[in-house]
């Protein structure tokens, strides 16, 4: 695969950039990765996948040692991109049950995140493949909730946060990116005074 990758910052927050960008989760440097996983250890979804590629079951293994697991739980997975094939750190997983609607999801990872005083995350594009449809009933409704995540992690933290940049990061289709980029409810959202 291409590593190029083209990046779209598509709001600025005082010190937090956002941006939606197309490639490999786990080849885009960062402090860590966020990444959802349900209570019950079954953790084959594509994000687990990618990580377990490039790192093995290093990061699953500390989420296994945290069980019993409940929903919003964040457990944070320590790492360093210099003993695996990535180029990320860590991981912070989110207990994801479906019980949640994606905005509490994606805040109690951003929430877990400042407190480990991260600069940079990466945030896959949850609930839109093989979750399409278990809580949010639309594309749009996720990208609407995936914003209010992260605007009412900003209207709490925003001052407060070491938190620089915040990436969405897109698999594969640029034109969904794009499509993202233009339509995003987020930007409107975040372009309000925080």
């Amino acid at each position: 695969m291409n590593n190029k990758r083209d990046e779209n910052i598509i709001k600025k927050i005082g010190n937090l950039g956002l941006y939606l960008i197309q490639g490999d989760i786990t080849q885009i440097p960062t402090d860590a990765i966020m990444a959802a996983i349900n209570s019950n250890g079954l953790w084959f979804g594509k994000i687990d996948g990618a990580i377990q590629r490039v790192a093995g079951n290093q990061y699953h293994l500390q989420a296994v040692a945290a069980m019993p697991l409940s929903n919003l739980q964040a457990v944070v997975a320590r790492g360093s991109a210099a003993n695996h094939g990535g180029k990320f750190n860590d991981v912070v997983f989110i207990v994801d049950d479906l019980q949640s609607s994606l905005d509490k999801v994606v805040y109690s990872g951003l929430e877990a995140a400042h407190e480990e005083g991260y600069n940079q995350v990466l945030i896959p594009a949850i609930r839109m493949r093989v979750m399409a449809g278990a809580v949010e009933e639309s594309p749009q409704e996720t990208i609407a909730n995936l914003g209010r995540g992260i605007e009412e992690f900003m209207r709490n933290y925003g001052q407060q946060t070491r938190l620089e940049k915040l990436t969405v990061v897109v698999h594969r289709d640029q034109n969904a990116v794009r499509q993202s980029a233009a339509d995003w409810p987020a930007y409107n959202l975040l372009g309000q005074k925080i």
